[in-house]
């Protein structure tokens, strides 16, 4: 099993895994979408509201709002504090605004410097003439199996594409380029090629397009496609590390339990 980078830009990252089956690549995207912990609010003191928004409304924009995620932070379950809100498994935010105001992620202030909102953009609520809204919420770890605002990146897979051509019967009428969506097949030296065979989505128009049926588009089961957009909680080169690693640990702990039998 070997994995290759083939891009990576920003939040995305594009990878191939060779030598592998469906069962490993299903595993390993939702490692990355469920397994991988990361920052979310998931409790709000609220001391004042009087917008227009119910307290659960505010609380639900607050827990949707991506946070980057440092190192060093525990999951709640294994801090050894008893109200899950010291500095080594959570984070506060603490906000106090009279209208007429704009309440931003912007005005999210964390007790931990290096965490803040992954956008400093999204709008939370508008506070009216004369209106106060105050409260405390509080950030700590969880995992995207829980709920969504735990998710750290969206994660797809396909088969790598295989277009055969048959040379001997191809006979460079062209049928096939026209219908391509992509725009991946050509005519060369009167005979179809194809480029950039991995832009191909295996809608097989180009094989129904050819009469002689020289076209043959099948994927191979033994390698995949990745591709990875972060929310911004992580790079997304971490995200695909320690999803590894939360697999290896699984195994591992599956092959111990298997000895006992």
């Amino acid at each position: 099993m070997r994995i290759e980078i083939t891009s990576s830009q920003g939040e995305v990252l594009r990878f191939k895994l060779y030598d592998s089956n469906p069962a490993f690549a299903n595993s390993l995207r939702r490692a990355i979408m469920r397994e991988v912990p990361v920052l979310a609010i998931d409790e709000v003191e609220f001391h004042k509201n009087d917008t227009v928004l119910y307290d659960e409304i505010i609380a639900h924009r607050l827990a949707m709002i991506p946070l980057v995620t440092p190192p060093g932070y525990r999951l709640p379950e294994e801090c050894d504090c008893t109200d899950k809100r010291c500095p080594k498994c959570s984070v506060s935010f603490k906000v106090k605004v009279r209208g007429p105001y704009t309440l931003t992620s912007a005005d999210l202030k964390a007790s931990d410097p290096r965490v803040k909102p992954v956008s400093d953009k999204i709008t939370i609520v508008k506070v009216g003439e004369g209106q106060e809204l105050e409260f405390e919420a509080f950030a700590r770890l969880g995992f995207g199996k829980q709920h969504a605002k735990w998710q750290p990146a969206i994660c797809a897979y396909k088969y790598m594409p295989v277009v055969t051509i048959n040379s001997r019967v191809c006979d460079g009428c062209g049928k096939c380029v026209e219908v391509c969506p992509r725009g991946i097949l050509q005519v060369d030296g009167g005979r179809a090629r194809v480029s950039e065979v991995e832009r191909c989505i295996m809608c097989r128009a180009c094989q129904r397009a050819c009469e002689k049926g020289a076209i043959e588009v099948k994927g191979d089961d033994t390698t995949f496609c990745f591709f990875i957009e972060s929310t911004g909680v992580l790079p997304p080169q971490e995200i695909l590390r320690r999803a590894l690693e939360v697999l290896r640990d699984k195994f591992e702990e599956f092959a111990e339990e298997v000895k006992k039998l």
